[in-house]
């Protein structure tokens, strides 16, 4: 029997709640202009998303499908009930399910194709999925395509965002070192 509260079940909730905050994000708060950067609100919670989805592959493989699936869902309804928000939810969700299972697709592609270190695996698979996603969402979510502040600004954000969870895995793997030593 399953062990649905497990750390890589748990990594896998988390996969599809951030998702969930991110477009919630963008629809109360649309886009944010700090300086020169212009980015989605929710554009910190994707770029996590992006490595908790390299993490669930790690974990559960090719599975990690069923996740999209369920994250591409959730978007979808939450979209529906939440359509009153000051840019419609269901545009938002629009936006974030084609951004979505195109930017993942390549994220799971690059990911798999890559047979190096998760660090390497989860920084090269995000520099483009990061990229894919942040022209698609602008453009749906805003009508905005091309390389405009908010796509660049997104990508910026998204990617650097993805990031964060490098400190944590090597925290863990030198952890798991020394304890072996």
């Amino acid at each position: 029997m399953q062990d649905y509260f497990s750390k890589k079940w748990l990594i896998g909730y988390s996969y599809v709640l951030s998702i969930f905050l991110a477009n919630l994000a963008v629809a109360y708060f649309g886009l944010i202009t700090i300086g020169w950067l212009v980015f989605p609100a929710g554009a910190l919670c994707i770029g996590i998303t992006f490595s908790l989805r390299d993490l669930v592959q790690r974990d559960f493989g090719h599975k990690v499908w069923y996740f999209m699936i369920a994250s591409t869902i959730v978007t979808t309804i939450s979209g529906v009930a939440l359509s009153h928000l000051p840019i419609p939810l269901w545009r938002v969700a629009l936006a974030s399910a084609v951004a979505f299972l195109v930017s993942e697709a390549i994220d799971w592609f690059v990911f798999t194709v890559l047979k190096k270190d998760i660090i390497f695996r989860i920084t090269v698979s995000n520099i483009f999925s990061t990229a894919m996603d942040s022209i698609l969402f602008v453009g749906i979510a805003f009508g905005a395509w091309g390389l405009l502040p908010p796509v660049y600004g997104q990508f910026l954000v998204k990617f650097f965002s993805s990031l964060l969870v490098l400190p944590v895995i090597l925290y863990f793997r030198r952890r798991s070192q020394q304890t072996l030593v």
